[in-house]
């Protein structure tokens, strides 16, 4: 049923085909389920009804936020909300328009506004905050405008008249930074930075405007904006204009009792990517500050922000790190230092390092654990194969469960051939989520020769499980060792299909297809051989991380990767390339992969759009 126009006598029912028994397994319906009939009678709202309902809904407004909402218990501030939006006067729209920035009501508001039968009012309303000296100007303000400004029913392309609705009002905004004031300038000068960063539709002179006012009141904004502005717009900035704004940020410190705390965690992101920009643009003045972070009895980031130094070693750190490690009792803390031993210690530090894991191991937090491993591994990888199986066999009532992503986490920070074996091995374990976590690795980081061993142990699951679907399937309440046991047979069903190192053509899908054991993993493998057997092959360029791939059914992570997988195809094949000029590094990628292929007798074309 869609929105009442008009008063009058209406029947509402429901019929819903997505209803189940309580003890049903997971997805299975009992057909369409049909409500009774409830008849409405709805009479127009008189001037004196809105106006009270207006005031009413303002007054619950006014009051106080509650810590929490609670089931079951009336919500005076959600009905209020809900009020004015659906509301559809004009004194209403205003109001919306005036809370559009308000946390727990901003989508509720922008879809009121969207659709609100006084867009006129609403319109008006929006177009005097854009200019208002005290009001910050956020994007999706900006977004919320354009859609109101659209003509009503109107036909044509909407993409195209809601970007240019936005682009005049962006200019509008510009030409109103210099009434702004305070958050309301901060703000909306970020907003500008933010939404040209892919139109590039600011003029120079307001691009440089927008930033040094952005920079001149930045404390002044919250700190998420702020974290917000320096880890994801560092693009869209005057880089040069930063860098007094980064020296501040980078080096500001409060000591959290709890890291995990919102408010500390962003405070400490926003620290965070200040201080890798400012390495970037003065890693001379950048290093003592990095230097003195480490240091830190309890640092605050690990080596994915403290890392960025070039050193392969810093005697200096070690014992400190060390030290601070033995002495906390934070395993956040312990984390970033555990990181930290991994990328500064040197091999000398390794008899430390296993007496502190020798009593604890297994027991640690994963992202402790992991780190120090991956320590041995990449220090003496021989005599750390021993401790990675004894973390790997630890389970039981007082053991951590990092077993079940130890190959994963370690591999992450340190990989290293010996874990093949170690994975190869945890296929025969008794539990189901280790043999997972070794079929993950086998097929991202295996060599060819994993290939046998993984065919060999799904058929022997499959034997095992063939027509004992039933006990594979999740049932609310119960154990989840059915569960378990298909994800076992799943990850070795994926492995196979996308390995990295050897080619899964059509018949050996097939033969996934004939081992898969429930309906989920079947209907996974026909789509992988839907991509299999599509002419041309396809690549997807994906613009994260520097860049990653679809090839195929295949992923690869780098480029060096997507090379790796293009070689495996038969000279002669070819593919079509998916991707985006104008994202970075994908004009670059795409040369270099297609140059890589020609080379070796495959062709990549991109694709006609």
């Amino acid at each position: 049923m869609g929105a009442v126009q008009r008063a009058g006598r209406y029947s509402v029912g429901i019929a819903s085909s997505r209803v189940s028994k309580l003890d049903a397994p997971f997805g299975d319906r009992v057909g369409t389920v049909v409500s009774n009939t409830l008849s409405l009678v709805i009479t127009s709202p008189t001037e004196a009804w809105q106006g009270e309902a207006l005031n009413h809904a303002l007054a619950a407004l006014g009051e106080p936020k509650p810590t929490a909402a609670v089931a079951n218990q009336p919500n005076p501030r959600r009905d209020a909300i809900k009020a004015l939006r659906y509301l559809g006067t004009n004194a209403a729209a205003s109001e919306m328009a005036r809370r559009l920035r308000e946390p727990d009501s901003a989508f509720d508001f922008m879809f009121g506004l969207v659709s609100s039968r006084a867009r006129e009012a609403a319109l008006t309303a929006l177009k005097a905050l854009l200019i208002a000296p005290d009001f910050p100007v956020d994007g999706r303000f900006l977004t919320t405008m354009s859609i109101v400004a659209l003509p009503e029913n109107m036909t044509g392309n909407i993409i195209v008249q809601r970007e240019e609705n936005e682009a005049e009002f962006r200019k509008d905004l510009g030409s109103a930074l210099g009434i702004k004031r305070d958050e309301a300038l901060a703000i909306s000068a970020t907003t500008l930075l933010e939404s040209d960063a892919g139109s590039q539709s600011l003029s120079a002179d307001v691009k440089r405007q927008a930033t040094q006012q952005m920079v001149a009141n930045f404390q002044k904004l919250p700190v998420p904006k702020q974290a917000e502005i320096l880890q994801l717009r560092w693009k869209t900035m005057d880089h040069t204009l930063m860098v007094p704004l980064l020296r501040e940020v980078a080096k500001r410190y409060q000591d959290f009792a709890q890291m995990r705390e919102m408010n500390a965690y962003e405070f400490n992101n926003a620290s965070a990517a200040a201080l890798q920009h400012w390495y970037e643009m003065e890693p001379d003045m950048a290093r003592p500050a990095i230097l003195e972070e480490i240091l830190r009895p309890r640092p605050r980031f690990s080596a994915a922000v403290l890392g960025i130094l070039p050193d392969s070693d810093l005697v200096e750190v070690e014992q400190p790190l060390l030290q601070h490690l033995r002495d906390t009792h934070d395993f956040d803390v312990a984390g970033n230092l555990a990181s930290l031993i991994l990328r500064y210690a040197t091999g000398a530090a390794e008899p430390q390092v296993r007496g502190f894991l020798d009593p604890q191991l297994g027991k640690l937090a994963c992202a402790v654990q992991a780190p120090l491993l991956a320590y041995l591994l990449k220090h003496d990888p021989a005599s750390a194969q021993p401790w990675i199986e004894r973390a790997m066999a630890a389970r039981g009532r007082g053991f951590s469960a990092c077993n079940h992503s130890l190959l994963q986490d370690v591999s992450q920070v340190q990989n290293d051939h010996l874990l093949e074996g170690v994975a190869r091995s945890a296929l025969d374990d008794t539990d189901p989520q280790i043999v997972s976590s070794a079929a993950d690795y086998l097929g991202k980081y295996g060599s060819a020769s994993a290939e046998e061993a993984l065919w060999a142990h799904l058929d022997a699951w499959s034997q095992r499980w063939t027509g004992r679907e039933a006990e594979l399937r999740y049932i609310s309440g119960e154990k989840m060792d059915g569960v378990y046991q298909a994800g076992a047979g799943t990850k070795m069903i994926q492995a196979l299909a996308t390995g990295r190192s050897w080619m899964t053509d059509e018949p050996k899908l097939r033969r996934l297809v004939r081992l898969s054991v429930d309906p989920q993993q079947r209907q996974e493998v026909e789509r992988y051989l839907e991509m299999w057997r599509q002419r041309p092959w396809t690549i997807q360029f994906i613009p994260f991380d520097h860049g990653q791939f679809e090839i195929a059914q295949y992923h690869a992570s780098s480029l060096q990767g997507a090379k790796d997988k293009v070689e495996q195809f038969p000279k002669g094949s070819k593919f079509r390339w998916f991707g985006d000029p104008a994202q970075e590094g994908e004009a670059e990628a795409f040369r270099d992969l297609s140059h890589f292929a020609a080379e070796r007798g495959i062709e990549i074309v991109r694709a006609v759009k």
